[in-house]
């Protein structure tokens, strides 16, 4: 028996939509508010490339996570980072610093504040 596959540009659509949307999931966690400032803490850290910040950072993210307000994503997303820095690839862990910080967004109640404040 032979089976002849068509792709129909409606098919071959939704693939590649499937496709964006993986593709979507696969970036970069989004900060909570009170972990923000930790990702341009630990940029300094690694653009001085200064490894008693790295440091102080490390044990700041080890801290959060144990209390409960640092999320699986974010803690391995920042310890991705600061392993690159000890093992010293302080360029790539900046570069992937920098992506992270491009990633973040606003959350809907720090719009509405801002709104209300323009308002």
């Amino acid at each position: 028996m032979i089976f002849k596959c068509y792709v129909t540009p409606h098919l071959l659509c939704s693939g590649l939509m499937a496709v964006a949307i993986l593709a979507a999931g696969c970036g970069h966690p989004q900060a909570s508010p009170l972990n923000r400032p930790l990702i341009a803490s630990l940029r300094t850290a690694v653009s001085t490339q200064n490894p008693e910040w790295l440091e102080r950072n490390a044990s700041i993210i080890d801290e959060r996570h144990a209390a409960g307000e640092l999320s699986e994503e974010e803690r391995d997303a920042f310890q991705t980072i600061i392993g690159l820095a000890r093992d010293g690839q302080w360029e790539e862990a900046e570069q992937r610093l920098i992506a992270l910080q491009k990633a973040q967004r606003p959350t809907a109640a720090e719009v509405q504040q801002v709104e209300l404040s323009e308002g």
